[in-house]
This record gives C-alpha cells, structure tokens and sequence, in this order.
C-alpha cells in the first residue's frame, strides 16, 4: 500500500494527500473527552488503540490550530496503519472542548503553562489506559511545548521525543516588538491583566491577549529551546524541512546549532514547514524508520 501511494504522488499534489491517504486505509478514530482537573477545564482527543506491545504516540499540534490541522493528521495516520495507539489532543487555549483553531483577534488567556499542565494530563490519561511506554511527538510550537515540559517536568513513561519544525517564538528576526514586551510587564507589574493588541509571530498587531498569556510563550527564545534542546536526557529527534520559509527569517545556521545540541537532527530535502504535499508521506517514512530504529535498541 505505502508503494501504491508513491506511485501516485505526482498525480496527487493538488488533491490533499491526507484525504487520499485516509480513503486508502481508513482508521476509525474515536473522539475522548477528558477532564483537565487543575485548569477546570474539559479536553478532547482523537484516539486509535493499536498493538498493546508497541510504544503509544502523543502528538501535539501547532500554534492556534487543532488535532485536524493537516500535518498531525497526516503523522497520526502513517503511525496509526502501522498499529500504533495514537492520541491526538486539542489543547483548549482556555476553551472547554475546543473543535476550531483561535483567530489571532480572539481573546487569549491561556498560557505556556497551561498547556504544558494539559499535555501532562493527556500523558496520564495514556497511563491510565494501560500505556507504559510513550513517544511524543510535537509539530512547530508543540515541539517547543514539550520540550519545556520535559525539562521542567519530566515524564517517566516518556521514553522518547521527536520534534518536528522546531523553532522559537521570541526574537526580533520574528517580528517580537520590545515595546509589546515592555508594555506587557509594566501591566502585569501594575496587576493591569485586561487584554491588549500585540503582535504575536503572523498575528500582526492583532494579538489580543492578557499580558500573562503573552508573556508566557515569549520564554521560548533562541537561547531557550537550544539549552534546554541539549539537557534533554531522553533520547530524542529533530526532523526539519529543507525548503521551511522560516529559515528566512532565523537564518540556515539554526540548523546547525540544532545539530550542535547533540538532537539526531534530519533533514528532508524540499520539505516546508507543514511538509505539505507528497512531503507528508517523507515525513510518515521518517517517523517509522525513527521508531524502528528506536525499538532495535
């Protein structure tokens, strides 16, 4: 089946190969509901059950957006026909049971924190579930969350990570404004916590948030998710893509000093930052060969 699906990705690159994907080998995900007990709030995943004697997969999406955004349902879909239980939460964002991704004009009073509290939490529930052994896997801004969960929070049954599109969110290369940041303190100084436009990565001048939610994710500077990328204790990958926009703006040597971390950094060669097009099928063989070589070991 995988070669029937590279045979036909040339004819494929307008037609959204997830979709395709799922109509060549549909898995039936069931919707769970769980309670967030120290935000108060209820959370939903996607969840397969697969092989009990194989690792379970968390994977965590981007920034604003869901489990439904393309590219973690194209991840969940290559480990799921492999026979891997695969669980897919929407981090809430302050939103009980959230199903849509949150505009940048929204009011944000989520935090760094918060989400980190709620990947924690769905880490139990696969405890719960009977899983021992976890692989986690973040796409863009969820690389960055759990890697800062992993260092200020470790896991036990989390036995490895793979991150994909990592980045960071703070730096003036991203568009970060010194004056949002000051102005941000000075409230949260003065117990000022009403809501205010910032500009926030592609939410230009239209972030409406509360000056803790905006200065939480602005702990993820360069210098962060670098020292805390090469403390990291677990065994752990970082999958890019060559031809990734963002490169423009941070410069290719962050490639470099990702590999100089001492992460299992791979490249795939013409590959954006969502790994688009016949990329989502690059990105699923990376996956698995990642896991395979992980349970040789």
């Amino acid at each position: 089946m995988r070669q029937l699906k590279k045979a036909i990705k040339a004819l494929s690159y307008g037609v959204g190969l997830t979709l395709l994907s799922l109509l060549l080998n549909p898995v039936f995900a069931e919707t769970v509901t769980h309670k967030i007990e120290p935000l108060n709030l209820t959370a939903q995943a996607q969840y397969v059950e697969g092989d009990p004697n194989k690792p379970a997969i968390l994977i965590v999406h981007g920034f604003l957006t869901t489990n439904q955004f393309h590219t973690v349902a194209s991840m969940a879909q290559g480990f799921q026909e492999e026979g891997y239980s695969v669980l897919t939460p929407t981090l809430t964002l302050g939103i009980n049971a959230r199903k849509q991704s949150v505009k940048c004009n929204s009011i944000h009073t989520h935090t760094l924190e918060d989400d980190i509290t709620e990947i924690e939490e769905w880490i139990k529930w696969l405890e719960m579930q009977g899983k021992k052994e976890i692989v986690v896997v973040g796409h863009s801004s969820g690389s960055q969350e759990i890697l800062s969960m992993l260092h200020n929070k470790p896991q036990p049954s989390v036995k490895l990570a793979i991150f994909t599109s990592l980045f960071y969110l703070n730096g003036p290369e991203l568009g970060t404004i010194q004056k949002d940041l000051d102005y941000a303190k000075e409230a949260l100084a003065n117990n000022n916590l009403r809501p205010h436009k910032y500009s926030f990565l592609f939410c230009k001048n239209d972030y409406y948030a509360t000056p803790q939610s905006f200065l939480s994710y602005h702990k993820l500077t360069r210098e962060y998710v670098l020292q805390e990328l090469k403390k990291l204790s677990i065994p752990h990958y970082t999958i890019m893509g060559q031809a990734d926009k963002r490169y423009q703006s941070v410069g290719l040597n962050w490639l470099d000093e990702l590999k100089e971390t001492g992460t299992n950094l791979v490249v795939i060669e013409g590959a954006n930052h969502f790994f688009s097009s016949e990329y989502e099928f690059d990105m699923q063989e990376t996956l698995l060969k990642i896991l395979q070589k992980y349970a040789s070991n």
